[in-house]
């Protein structure tokens, strides 16, 4: 059983977008995770959680995260139906480890753990770095790709760096991609994590419907669908991301794709400083710097809920 409850008393463990307004409202952000004892002798753990819209500077925009803070590590059936219960397109949870001098990180979708999520990332930068002001430069450790960093600008944005994942042109074309993708790309590129289906204008890109069945028989990679943005817009190009084998079906906004799109784009473009505009129902903002190793990704977030689950 896992649900979400307000704690009595004068702290504040649930809240929608309020600030904390008191020491005594001042949330635990890492902690020994507590046992709260119930009726007839049943026991249960506490854990405090954290809902973020990511890629946004306004609630209800972005990418949702649930982001939970433990002392030690709970077995992986634990965190993924802690995952599947909040049905969201990622839930991390982190895990200081004095030996990495980082936190260690991991991303589960309602489905399955992910080997690399970058909107929980900066969620969780967002959680850390409001729980600690003074605080501005963070280090997270993932299996799949290292060491990220997140530093807090003045402004209050978040900026990770990524290692670059690029990708390569796909000279043969999936049929199960083409068949689930109307209408159909110009180009193709792949990486280790989607099928990049390149598109030669915004319109097309917003246009896209795609045939999820067909999608998903191309797991475990996704598709991501780009094109260069409409002359005068705000941004430099444009993307949505399915995802129906690993998550769902249209992703809000997709941080960790950007460190293939931004390099793919940086050339296209021929500029290495962009803004990124995923054209999802919620929509999205991501700045991104491409240099020769890394790739920068910057956006904004806004607390949406603070709480505990009871498991």
């Amino acid at each position: 059983m896992a649900r979400i409850v307000a704690s009595p008393g004068p702290t504040i463990m649930l809240s929608v977008g309020m600030a904390v307004r008191s020491q005594q409202a001042q949330l635990q952000f890492i902690h020994q995770p507590k046992p709260a004892k119930f009726p007839f002798g049943l026991f249960t753990m506490q854990l405090p959680i954290h809902i973020i819209d990511a890629f946004t500077s306004v609630q209800f925009q972005g990418n949702q995260a649930a982001i939970v803070l433990l002392e030690d590590w709970l077995a992986a059936p634990t965190l993924q139906a802690i995952a599947t219960e909040n049905n969201l397109s990622e839930t991390s949870f982190l895990v200081w480890s004095p030996a990495r001098n980082a936190f260690e990180i991991r991303w589960f979708s309602p489905l399955k753990e992910i080997a690399f999520c970058g909107h929980a990332t900066l969620a969780s930068a967002f959680v850390l770095f409001e729980a600690k002001p003074e605080r501005r430069s963070i280090t997270f450790w993932a299996a799949a790709v290292g060491d990220i960093t997140a530093v807090r600008e003045e402004t209050g944005r978040i900026v990770m760096t990524f290692p670059r994942r690029d990708a390569r042109h796909l000279g043969e074309v999936p049929v199960a991609l083409l068949e689930g993708l109307s209408p159909s790309p110009d180009h193709v590129w792949v990486n280790q994590q989607a099928y990049i289906a390149v598109y030669a204008s915004e319109a097309c890109v917003r246009s896209v419907k795609p045939n999820l069945e067909r999608l998903k028989s191309l797991g475990p990679l996704d598709v991501v669908v780009t094109a260069p943005a409409d002359v005068g817009a705000p941004y430099d190009f444009v993307s949505r991301y399915f995802w129906p084998a690993n998550g769902g079906d249209e992703d809000p906004v997709t941080g960790s794709i950007h460190a293939a799109l931004a390099p793919y784009w940086s050339e296209k473009l021929n500029k290495n400083v962009l803004i990124a505009h995923q054209a999802s129902q919620r929509t999205g903002a991501l700045f991104c710097e491409v240099t020769d190793s890394n790739v920068k990704v910057a956006g904004h977030c806004a607390r949406y809920l603070t709480g505990t689950i009871t498991i």
